[in-house]
């Protein structure tokens, strides 16, 4: 009992310390607030409710710091980039303020400190106070009655179609949910979350991408897909459907099993009031395949229009007062809005799983092929015979790189990507892989399209054992021969330095480039194959055991080194790398069962009809 009374002693220390430093913040720069309590915290700082002797006001502090590189090596550039990154969140705000974003009143920079090594200040952001959001507004008055729930799904359309229907200046909500979205004194809804509303055309590869997978689209999720309009859309479609029944579908599960559910049973819903066109608006938009959703806000508006022309004559309003500005209210002979006559949809219950039918991707030659469980996909690499080996068009090879010598390489499938941490996580995630491994063992655990690292080469293979496994061993999947490796590197063989013949700044994330952390995954070029970070990122396991000499030993036909050694080959270098270590005919080697934050995998499809023995 002692251990846990200090334990809470010291936590209600700390938030004590943290509220102090942050009011002594705020009063440099506004002397003549006083400090009401702290309303909130997120990724992007802490929020506190301020007042003078006229009004309330919000208050944001979000930290800065910026870190010594090879752009800012000296305390000047370190101090202008701090200074640099202030001026631009200003011009930002310019760019998106509107009467469907929380308003900005004034931005300060407090307590810069620079430093040799880092520049750090806090960033004060005095803005509209909103004393509530959506998420607490609909749980406190559920049910919302249907005109007022069918006013919100056109008014947060109206503000989204606002944001995304500009020419050449497209801006998307990345982390659309209802406790981002604020509730203004006046009943007003606006977007809260102003380090979330990011622009489609300059969106940076270097920002860590942040998103609550439970509102996002599965394309963010399963295949670290950029945001864009059609995400944008589904994310829409959890938050009008949470308008309506306060809850996400399948809300008990988590969000792979969420998606899951969705594709076997489709959405179900518990009250009988929601107009039919309605239930197939939102169905529309929580369509797994992107193509299915509707095109934009301004399809989503129109087909509202269709279901209820008042809908623009609604304001949000308290409970008590919810009926139509400037309407006369209806008429006796007034269409009234379409219901479904069908009683609630039952919730649903645990049934015998349907036999798992033949899945219907298509892994011809030649195809793109995406897993139908987890959703990896696989470009085919076609057959071909290549000088393997550093050649004279490299010029930097060491001895274990040599004598190039002529390999012939059957056509095969390779994941386009390195594996992700969500993939990761759901083909190791059950109470015994778990128990063993961790569902995810990643040090940059900075969201599910990173790629998966500190896996050792016995988890790699157990990865792909497991995921032909789930897949009733339809497919077999393996890591690739050193051999296929380079051969899908060098673009099918040709004789590149670097993947796709192309300096490494463009096609890898290395020491000059990735902050020195892993990045997402797709982001930078990809090789004359289509495959991305075949360089940099993370290393790769091969199949093979690393010997110095394996290159005066090896055979013609996708030879694969199985002569026992302490060590297995990796291939591709890493975020911490130099460009020396990425070129496509480098290999490392460390022990197989060696776990680093740099060291990740990419995996290989081959047809059962033609298993790689041994790999």
């Amino acid at each position: 009992m002692r251990k846990s009374a200090d334990c809470h002693a010291y936590t209600a220390h700390s938030m004590d310390s943290e509220t102090t430093l942050m009011e002594k913040i705020i009063k440099k720069c506004l002397p003549t607030y006083d400090v009401v309590r702290k309303i909130g915290s997120g990724v992007y700082g802490s929020v506190y409710l301020v007042q003078d002797n006229l009004k309330m006001r919000a208050v944001k502090i979000v930290p800065i710091m910026v870190e010594r590189s090879v752009s800012n090596r000296s305390k000047k550039a370190l101090d202008s980039k701090i200074s640099h990154d202030f001026y631009a969140i200003q011009e930002y705000y310019q760019r998106i303020k509107g009467e469907y974003v929380v308003e900005i009143y004034d931005f300060h920079l407090v307590d810069k400190q620079i430093s040799k090594q880092q520049a750090k200040a806090y960033l004060v952001i005095l803005m509209e106070y909103c004393p509530s959001n959506l998420l607490d507004r609909i749980l406190d008055h559920y049910p919302v009655p249907p005109d007022e729930a069918t006013a919100l799904m056109s008014e947060l359309a109206s503000i989204l179609k606002n944001l995304t229907d500009r020419t050449g200046d497209v801006f998307i909500v990345k982390d659309l949910k209802p406790s981002n979205l604020l509730i203004t004194q006046n009943d007003k809804l606006v977007v809260g979350d102003m380090g979330g509303i990011e622009r489609i055309s300059s969106m940076s590869t270097s920002r860590r991408a942040q998103f609550t997978p439970n509102w996002s689209a599965p394309e963010l999720i399963t295949h670290s897909a950029a945001g864009g309009v059609t995400s944008l859309v589904f994310s829409y479609g959890f938050v009008s459907y949470f308008i309506w029944t306060g809850s996400l579908p399948y809300e008990k599960v988590n969000f792979s099993d969420r998606l899951r559910l969705m594709k076997e049973n489709g959405i179900n819903f518990s009250r009988p009031d929601i107009p039919v066109k309605i239930r197939s608006l939102i169905r529309r938009c929580l369509a797994l395949n992107p193509e299915d959703r509707p095109g934009d806000f301004n399809e989503i508006l129109q087909l509202l229009v269709e279901v209820a022309p008042d809908t623009g004559k609604y304001l949000f309003r308290r409970k008590t007062d919810r009926m139509p500005v400037h309407s006369p209210g209806p008429q006796a002979n007034e269409k009234q809005p379409e219901y479904d006559a069908r009683p609630p949809d039952p919730q649903p219950t645990p049934r015998k799983k349907p036999a798992r039918q033949k899945p219907s991707w298509s892994h011809q030659p030649g195809d793109t092929w995406e897993e139908p469980v987890v959703g990896i996909t696989f470009k085919w690499i076609p057959g071909g015979t290549f000088r393997m080996g550093c050649g004279s068009w490299d010029g930097e090879g060491k001895k274990d790189e040599l004598p190039v010598h002529e390999v012939h390489i059957e056509g095969f499938w390779l994941g386009i990507y390195p594996v992700t941490q969500d993939q990761w996580k759901q083909v190791m995630t059950n109470s015994f892989w778990q128990k063993v491994r961790g569902s995810n063992p990643s040090w940059f655990k900075m969201g599910g399209g990173y790629p998966v690292e500190q896996v050792s080469w016995n988890d790699a293979r157990d990865f792909t054992v497991k995921l032909a496994a789930i897949n009733n061993n339809r497919y077999h999947f393996r890591l690739p021969t050193e051999a296929e490796w380079e051969y899908a590197a060098r673009s099918g063989g040709k004789p590149e330095k670097f993947p796709g013949g192309k300096p490494p700044e463009e096609i890898a994330w290395f020491s000059a480039n990735s902050g020195m952390t892993t990045q997402p995954v797709g982001k930078l070029a990809p090789n004359g194959l289509g495959l991305y970070d075949m360089s940099g990122n993370v290393y790769e396991w091969c199949a093979d055991y690393y010997h110095e000499d394996a290159y005066r030993h090896n055979g013609s036909a996708n030879p694969l080194n199985g002569r026992e050694s302490a060590r297995r080959v990796i291939r591709g270098g890493s975020w911490s790398n130099f460009p020396a270590e990425l070129r496509c005919t480098y290999r490392g080697s460390v022990n197989q069962d060696f776990k680093g934050n740099f060291l990740g995998t990419r995996i290989v499809m081959t047809p059962i009809s033609r298993k790689a023995s041994g790999a």
